[in-house]
């Protein structure tokens, strides 16, 4: 069971507070009572938004003395704002505050790291949760986003063991299921996980787009397999196109291995063995 008082009695800053940082807010808020919920954007807007619905107690419009005043902080910004907020976080790496992060790509982050020196960091505990939806924004925010999602842990080398203490408790706090992995490999695992199955979604919806079925079936995108398949596609196109090109090397070896194995199946459909067919879909389901 997680440590709640340790995590409660503490104050947590989440950066970025679109649909990921607006809902973590949101949950802290409905989990414990107790805590300092500070809220910092670029957008102003924003920021006043989650004052003013009671996501935040407070705004920070100073990162870096939101961060001084702050036990927790959550970097939950798009990929491509990472290395400006870390360019103030760093001057707060090797404290006793704990950082972590909810981005799709840890690459940008490791680069950063090494390029600056940084690599013995010691409170910056990398983490991912498996959450979130086709929407996006602070209006499609939800307190109950993390419910059973997974959270994965990438501690660094030089990581204080208490800070990956921290940032487990802190996810499990928030009702995810958390595991540990290594950060060099998350974005291997996430080319496949995730972001491959975002990259088909919009080919498929794209494809049908242009095959202008929609205006003779108006419903295939709400109802049916389809829509199944596409759902994901109406997720926020600039964030995703910063996520699949900085995981572009990962994500184009996955794309080619799908071909290939797209090309198989499209041998056995033409071919006349309608058992070799049966077979390969039987071997198809989804392993549980």
């Amino acid at each position: 069971m997680p440590n709640k008082k340790n995590i409660i009695e503490k104050k947590i800053l989440v950066v970025g507070l679109g649909l990921i940082g607006a809902s973590l807010c949101r949950s802290l808020k409905k989990i414990q009572k107790s805590n300092t919920i500070y809220g910092y954007d670029t957008n102003k807007e924003v920021m006043s938004c989650a004052l003013q619905s009671n996501f935040i107690d407070s705004i920070k419009e100073d990162l870096e003395i939101g961060i001084k005043d702050s036990d927790i902080i959550v970097i939950c910004v798009p990929v491509e704002q990472i290395a400006k907020i870390l360019n103030t976080a760093r001057n707060f790496f090797n404290t006793e505050k704990v950082f972590t992060d909810t981005l799709s790509v840890k690459s940008v982050i490791l680069d950063y790291l090494i390029k600056n020196n940084l690599e013995k960091s010691s409170n910056f505990i990398l983490s991912h949760p498996m959450a979130g939806t086709e929407n996006f924004g602070i209006e499609n925010s939800c307190e109950d986003l993390f419910l059973n999602a997974t959270a994965m842990v990438c501690p660094l080398p030089f990581s204080k063991p208490e800070s990956v203490e921290t940032i487990k408790e802190f996810w499990e706090l928030n009702n995810c299921n958390v595991i540990e992995v290594d950060p060099y490999s998350h974005d291997k695992y996430l080319a496949a996980i995730s972001h491959a199955p975002h990259v088909i979604s919009f080919a498929l919806a794209r494809k049908i787009n242009n095959l202008g079925y929609i205006e003779e079936f108006p419903w295939i995108n709400s109802k049916g397999s389809l829509s199944d398949m596409t759902r994901i596609a109406n997720s926020d196109p600039e964030a995703w196109a910063n996520i699949l090109k900085n995981n572009q090397d990962n994500l184009s070896d996955f794309i080619d291995e799908y071909l290939e194995e797209l090309s198989k199946l499209k041998s056995i459909i033409t071919s006349d063995d309608t058992a070799e067919l049966v077979s390969y879909l039987k071997k198809s389901k989804p392993v549980k």
